[in-house]
């Protein structure tokens, strides 16, 4: 903040969950506009609070600075002991959530039935970091750590079991990471993609409901994807979910206001499809029944390393490199610690949004800790640099030559999706930095440098090698079943830079 406060530190009870309605709000008003409709001749707001029985009603003006309730910390003002609930804990970013929220002083609660687990076992791959069970993960974190996770193994799908657990924690904020989250696999075939959007837009469908009846005033995390925008190829900026206040549609000499109204989607895969359906249900959940959420559209994450997970060998998090789930930059180091020339589709030219892994674990922080307000479906665009495919192959060739000893080559295959592989890009990304303090710490190359570090222990080299097999692209969304093609292989450096650079808009 620009007077050295905190970001959150003028945030109100009515921003807090542990307030609670106590009438005059018309749940009609829609929560879209963020306009509090007061009922009754006073025209008051009058809350309770759940963890200050002895204010009794009164207005929603205090401040998180002014409330005892509300600490500072590193990322802003937290509520003590804020309870967490995380749906897909032992997931890639569940897992690394759970130990750095638990390690600062969040109560962490969670579920998971592992499906991550046996998508990957169905493609024939495993974790590239060896991962326990979940149950010597949890004492891991106990011996190592000094702190207790709640987990159940539970279906999201399953809202009996899942309603009994959020009443019984009752959660100040969920942080939904609960969703099979692979493009390449929703495309397989229809059992894959049926599979896919069943998880994912049912799951998240039943959740809201859940937190009608049983939490409404808890804020709900909803990880979305940069991939729901699509690549206009117009150039048309990719604004943080809803259109700005002043811009403006014009056409036949007429000319309307767009302010407020959801951007456009053209989403990539059946994957990013669920992914918008998503999306349109949480922001109805929000306008019909004045819940809260941030819809985090989230670049491609990458990297190993936090504090956490680098305590110990059983506190790490997965790390996968298969075709499927294994995202761009781990599946490059992957390849070029087993000698695999960097898989790059067709041009290579395809501009995507990144994020380190701790990075993202710092951008969840601070929402969580800021939640909206009533009503407020808000989305935030997560991302730390825009960078073209070829780009990041340069760069992971460098670091593995340059640090690692090794001899890292670049092949272009046929592309196996369908996809713009020339394109303009600008990403509006506004609030994270102005709004709830953000400031990246993590460059592409100290992450990359990190990931060979690990990647290049003797033990994880022969897991790499073990299932090599399944990083070739086979899942064409032609529907095909065929491995795509060599069009050229080349050593880095060797190809000129130019066409389209992206525009990371913070401004």
């Amino acid at each position: 903040m620009s007077d050295g406060k905190l970001h959150n530190a003028d945030n109100t009870c009515w921003n807090c969950p542990a307030a609670k309605f106590r009438g005059n709000v018309d749940f009609r008003g829609c929560g879209q506009s963020r306009r509090i409709v007061p009922k009754g001749e006073d025209k008051q707001l009058m809350i309770e609070c759940r963890r200050r029985d002895e204010l009794g009603h009164f207005e929603p003006n205090i401040t998180f600075e002014q409330c005892p309730e509300w600490e500072k910390m590193e990322y802003g003002y937290m509520l003590k002991n804020m309870k967490v609930m995380i749906l897909g804990m032992d997931g890639y970013l569940g897992w690394t959530l759970s130990l750095w929220l638990a390690n600062r002083g969040f109560e962490v609660s969670g579920i998971d039935d592992y499906t991550r687990r046996d998508c990957v076992m169905e493609k024939g791959s495993h974790t590239v970091v060896p991962i326990p069970r979940m149950t010597k993960k949890l004492e891991a974190a106990r011996d190592e750590l000094d702190i207790t996770l709640n987990f159940r193994k539970m279906d999201l799908n399953d809202r009996k079991k899942l309603r009994e657990f959020i009443e019984e924690v009752k959660p100040e904020s969920i942080v939904h990471y609960a969703e099979i989250p692979s493009p390449p696999y929703s495309m397989v075939d229809a059992e894959h993609a049926i599979e896919v959007q069943r998880n994912n837009v049912l799951g998240t469908l039943g959740l809201l409901h859940i937190m009608r009846d049983v939490v409404p005033m808890t804020s709900l995390l909803k990880l979305g994807t940069m991939g729901e925008y699509g690549s206009p190829l117009t150039g048309r900026p990719l604004f943080e979910g809803l259109f700005p206040n002043d811009a403006i549609l014009e056409w036949n000499d007429r000319e309307w206001s767009l302010g407020g109204e959801m951007t456009p989607r053209d989403p990539h895969s059946f994957y990013h499809v669920s992914k918008v359906q998503d999306t349109y249900n949480v922001y109805e959940a929000c306008k019909y029944w004045w819940l809260r959420s941030y819809d985090i559209m989230q670049g491609i994450i990458y990297g190993v390393h936090t504090d956490e997970v680098a305590a110990h060998p059983d506190l790490r998090t997965r790390l996968d490199y298969d075709e499927w789930f294994g995202t761009v930059i781990n599946r490059f180091v992957t390849q070029a610690v087993h000698g695999i020339p960097l898989t790059i589709y067709g041009e290579g030219e395809q501009i995507r949004g990144m994020i380190a892994l701790q990075d993202a674990m710092e951008c969840m922080t601070r929402l969580i800790v800021s939640p909206p307000e009533p009503g407020q479906y808000d989305v935030v665009n997560q991302v730390s640099g825009l960078h073209k495919i070829k780009d990041v192959a340069e760069t992971v060739a460098e670091v593995g030559n340059e640090k690692f000893d090794l001899d890292v080559t670049i092949q272009r295959l046929e592309n196996p999706r369908v996809e713009a592989e020339k394109h303009p890009m600008e990403v509006v990304s506004r609030k994270l930095p102005q709004e709830h303090g953000f400031d990246p710490k993590v460059s592409m190359e100290k992450e990359v440098e990190r990931m060979f570090d690990l990647l290049t222990k003797e033990e994880i080299k022969k897991r790499i090698k073990e299932k090599k097999h399944v990083i070739m692209p086979r899942t064409r969304w032609s529907g095909e079943k065929k491995e795509s093609g060599v069009l050229e292989v080349y050593k880095p450096g060797e190809k000129e830079k130019g066409g389209y650079e992206g525009r990371l808009d913070t401004e």
